[in-house]
């Protein structure tokens, strides 16, 4: 065989495993057709973060007056773009680097799987012993008349399209309420349009309920129960037809409409020669394996995953450990969710409701940041951090925070949630004083 591992797919999964394998001796080719980072990097959560953190920067502006500092600033959206392109550029670079170091074989161009043993890849043949497949996802359309009329996330981080001044989103999952939070932090007018009875619909609907009013507060509309039927082209604007939770049909003026609706496996021209079972994803069992001997998916392309950066680069390490026959590395129960909305939403472990659902008794313990010294300085607004407990075990099981930092923080949570711990042992720990993280141990 030429290389003991064939990759398609150069994103956080793909260049994580590649990584890992040549370390672990084997000898690896990878193939991408398009950029290394794959959608994470290139036009996901990088991108989306670094715009984020400049509409942030501006929209703070003007809670300056109240702290005694006056300016009048504006901003260059094109500066923007451009501070977001550097980002992007240089973390891919590094990574392509990595991979040069590394000896690792990299092959531009789409490769197809042409047997168990063989991949072909601008019309060359490749002999491998196993293949990974980390192909990832793509945006995923709705049928919905017109919607061809729409953007998506890929023409707003990766092709930089202009700045509108009234962006109409069909979806208020992550993606969505991310972007809405980019467009109102540059003050700009944003429409949410979710057919779920409340924004991400796969989250603790507390949360929810608390981002729908921190969104609302910054400007939004938000439609939930709206089902969108039609978008269309009227001179320099877009008409976006929805019915509402009462069957009534109700339009909105905008001046684009961006599609929101998620995200779905990529297998486009993935096989040549061989068949894989795919159902909503490319059907693997718990060590990775497809339907074909030697063949394995992991990250968004696989189904029945979370379609999280950190999911794939987890199930990268796992999956080399299964064809190295060892242990995984990586425990996969415990998966930290974040949202980079203003302020920050991040969840781990069980809700209330989950638990309850699972027979398990349970008690919610919570700190508000109103009575937090440092979101009291900085502003913030009025969210939580809150634990959910078993009672009869008095381990924590579960935590929804919306608070500034919530990112960084969940972090701790997901330690405690993946050890067992108590709130007896989570007391026993020190958290810094005037800080965010305290509002763990004021939980307690």
């Amino acid at each position: 065989m030429q290389y003991q591992l064939a990759i398609i797919g150069g994103g956080p999964g793909g260049y994580t495993a590649a990584f890992k394998a040549v370390e672990n001796g084997l000898s690896v080719i990878l193939f991408e057709k398009n950029k290394i980072g794959g959608t994470c990097l290139n036009r996901g959560c990088i991108p989306t973060k670094s715009l984020l953190h400049s509409a942030n920067q501006y929209a703070s502006l003007e809670k300056m007056a109240q702290c005694g500092i006056s300016a009048e600033m504006t901003y260059d959206y094109t500066k923007i773009l451009d501070h977001k392109t550097e980002t992007v550029t240089a973390l891919r670079t590094g990574v392509e680097k990595g991979l040069k170091a590394k000896k690792i074989t990299v092959v531009q161009g789409e490769a197809s799987i042409t047997g168990n043993h063989t991949i072909s890849c601008n019309e060359e043949t490749y002999e491998v012993e196993n293949i990974l497949i980390c192909t990832g996802s793509k945006v995923s359309i709705p049928p919905i008349e017109g919607i061809e009329n729409a953007i998506t996330s890929d023409d707003i981080l990766e092709n930089d399209c202009p700045l509108y001044d009234h962006l109409t989103i069909i979806g208020g999952g992550v993606i969505g309420v991310e972007i809405a939070s980019v467009y109102l932090g540059l003050k700009k007018k944003v429409t949410i349009l979710e057919m779920a009875d409340h924004l991400l619909p796969n989250m603790d609907k507390e949360l929810a309920q608390r981002l729908n009013m921190f969104l609302k507060k910054q400007g939004a509309e938000i439609i939930t129960k709206a089902s969108v039927k039609k978008i269309a082209k009227a001179e320099e604007k877009y008409i976006v037809s929805y019915q509402d939770k009462n069957g009534k049909d109700i339009t909105v003026e905008t001046d684009q409409v961006l599609c929101a609706a998620g995200r779905k496996a990529n297998t486009d021209n993935l096989c040549k020669g061989i068949t894989l079972e795919i159902n909503r994803g490319i059907v693997t069992d718990e060590n990775y394996r497809t339907s074909v001997e030697n063949i394995y998916a992991i990250g968004d392309c696989r189904a029945n995953t979370i379609q999280l950066a950190h999911v794939a680069m987890a199930q990268a390490e796992n999956v080399i450990d299964v064809i190295l026959n060892k242990e995984k590395t990586k425990d996969e129960s415990i998966i930290p969710s974040c949202v980079y909305t203003t302020p920050e939403i991040a969840s781990v472990g069980l809700t209330e409701t989950q638990a309850k659902e699972q027979g398990i008794p349970v008690v919610s313990k919570k700190t508000l940041t109103g009575a937090n010294g440092k979101c009291l300085i900085e502003q913030s607004e009025n969210g939580y951090v809150k634990l959910v407990v078993n009672k009869e075990t008095n381990q924590i099981i579960g935590a929804q925070l919306i608070c500034p930092d919530a990112t960084n923080i969940i972090a701790e949570l997901a330690v405690a949630i993946q050890k067992k711990m108590t709130v007896s042992e989570l007391k026993e720990v020190v958290h810094p004083h005037p800080t965010v993280v305290e509002m763990i141990a004021d939980c307690l």
